[in-house]
Formats: structure tokens, C-alpha cells, sequence
């Protein structure tokens, strides 16, 4: 089970890291045409609520593709301060802190969209909202016109990949060898 977890977490990784690479080559290049358009005095409105989207996605995915690979900014001076076999305890301790934050966003992110209400209103998005009050499926965007649902799926996705790289992060603690764990945290601590 360990094993299918990590192979997971590994794939969804290797799909974000790719979704980052052409989102990274767009973004750029939506604004360099956007500066042009400015200049001919012909500018393109919705490209720039298209970049912030942009923005937005390469942010949630980029924290996702952190959480998987550990690089998240951090202050070891407790982990650093004790003695090995309580070093393991804290890094389970925060691995398990950041699968219950990845799991709550989940969570908060099921209720937001409220799948059950909505195929029981059979997809009717007015129906929808009327039961909810809820109006997560009828926002349009300002300038592209498009529902910001599709671009607010990115959340719930996140989440979902967040827990699985925590959950993987969190089982690897736990079934790595203390001298395995012990040589990473070093190598990790020292910048190697």
C-alpha cells in the first residue's frame, strides 16, 4: 500500500510539474502580447484576467509540487536541536499537520461546490443556487465570459493532490529506516 501511494504521489507530480511548464511559457507570453496590444493602442482586456488565472493556477499547483518534494521553506532550529530519535516524532508530527491541512481544504472545498445538491437538481444551476445560496456554478469572469467554476476547479484538485503527496510524505517517515531518515535529514539540513 506504501508503494502504491508513493507511485501516486510520483505520477500526479510528474502531471503538475508538466501543467507548470506550459503554464510557466504561456503566462509570459500572454503578457508580451498583452504589452504589444497596449502599445498598437489595441489592448486585449480579457488577456490579463486570463494571466492572473494563470497566476493563480501556477501558485496552487506550485504548492502542491512543494509539499510533494519537501522543499517548503522551513526553520529547523527545534528538528536540528534533538536528539535523533525524536527528530523522526517532529517530522511526523508536521507531516501529519500538513495531510490535515491538505485533507480540511478537501473538505472545505466539497462543501464550496456541494456535488450531491447539484446532481440531485440534476445539474440545474439555478435550481442549484436557489436551494444553496450558493453561486459558484453561475459567476462569470469579467472580461472572458467563461463560469469562474472552471477556473475555481483547481482547488479542489490541489487539495486532493496535496493529500496524496502528504499522505505519502507522511508514510515514508514512518517506514523509512532510522539511518535512511537520518543520512536525508541530514543531507537536507546541511543544503546538500
Amino acid at each position: 500500500m506504501v508503494h502504491s501511494i508513493q507511485t501516486l504521489s510520483n505520477g500526479i507530480g510528474w502531471c503538475e510539474r508538466g501543467l507548470m511548464r506550459v503554464l510557466v511559457l504561456a503566462l509570459p507570453l500572454m503578457i508580451l502580447v498583452n504589452v504589444t496590444g497596449r502599445a498598437l493602442k489595441m489592448p486585449i482586456f480579457w488577456l490579463d484576467e486570463l494571466a492572473i488565472l494563470t497566476m493563480v493556477w501556477l501558485a496552487m499547483i506550485g504548492l502542491s509540487v512543494t509539499l510533494k518534494s519537501r522543499d517548503a521553506v522551513a526553520v529547523t532550529l527545534l528538528q536540528d536541536a534533538v536528539p535523533p530519535a525524536l527528530r523522526r516524532g517532529l517530522q511526523c508530527i508536521s507531516d501529519g499537520l500538513v495531510l490535515g491541512f491538505a485533507v480540511a481544504m478537501l473538505v472545505l472545498c466539497y462543501l464550496w461546490f456541494d456535488p450531491l445538491l447539484l446532481i440531485s437538481m440534476s445539474f440545474d444551476f439555478q435550481a442549484f443556487a436557489a436551494k444553496s445560496f450558493n453561486f459558484i456554478y453561475q459567476e462569470p469572469t469579467a472580461t472572458l465570459g467563461i463560469a469562474k467554476v472552471w477556473f475555481w476547479l483547481i482547488l479542489p484538485l490541489v487539495a486532493l493532490s496535496s493529500s496524496v503527496h502528504a499522505l505519502a510524505n507522511l508514510l515514508q517517515t514512518l517506514t523509512v529506516p532510522q539511518a535512511e531518515f537520518l543520512k536525508h535529514t541530514v543531507r537536507v539540513n546541511s543544503g546538500e
